[in-house]
């Protein structure tokens, strides 16, 4: 009778570890982006200054940030996060946060790059690559 209650008792704990294991593997899978832009609803969180999706702070938005490193403001192209670049899902838009337009995939966001002493970072997004077709 006691090794019935041991088998039930091993069974349950299986099934709450598997349990465990793919809820861990799923948050994963939803927030493996690139960096932090800025904040979002609560805290621990940022958006997609693209998609608005948010993101965990600390994962990262795909960026490229052009040279000299050691200065304390930068040209940066902001391309998106992993829910709106390379392939946006299904649903979102990506909206650029100045002219309000829609964002093809091959756009991308223009900002500038600020590099803070206590080494933080900031970015103002300047335009789209809509917005300057007309400048």
């Amino acid at each position: 009778m006691l090794e019935y209650f041991f088998m039930g008792l091993s069974f349950v704990v299986i099934i709450a570890l598997l349990c465990f294991i793919f809820l861990r593997i799923e948050s994963r899978k939803m927030n493996g982006s690139k960096k932090m832009i800025k904040k979002a609803e609560g805290p621990g969180f940022a958006k997609c200054p693209l998609c608005d999706m948010p993101l965990p702070i600390g994962d990262n938005i795909y960026t490229k940030v052009y040279r000299p490193m050691d200065v304390p403001d930068q040209r940066c192209i902001v391309m998106g996060c992993i829910h709106c670049y390379p392939k946006v899902e299904p649903g979102l838009r990506r909206i650029c946060p100045v002219c309000h337009k829609e964002v093809p995939i091959n756009g991308n966001l223009i900002a500038r790059l600020f590099n803070k002493r206590d080494g933080s970072k900031h970015i103002h997004i300047v335009c789209c690559t809509e917005c300057s077709k007309k400048n």
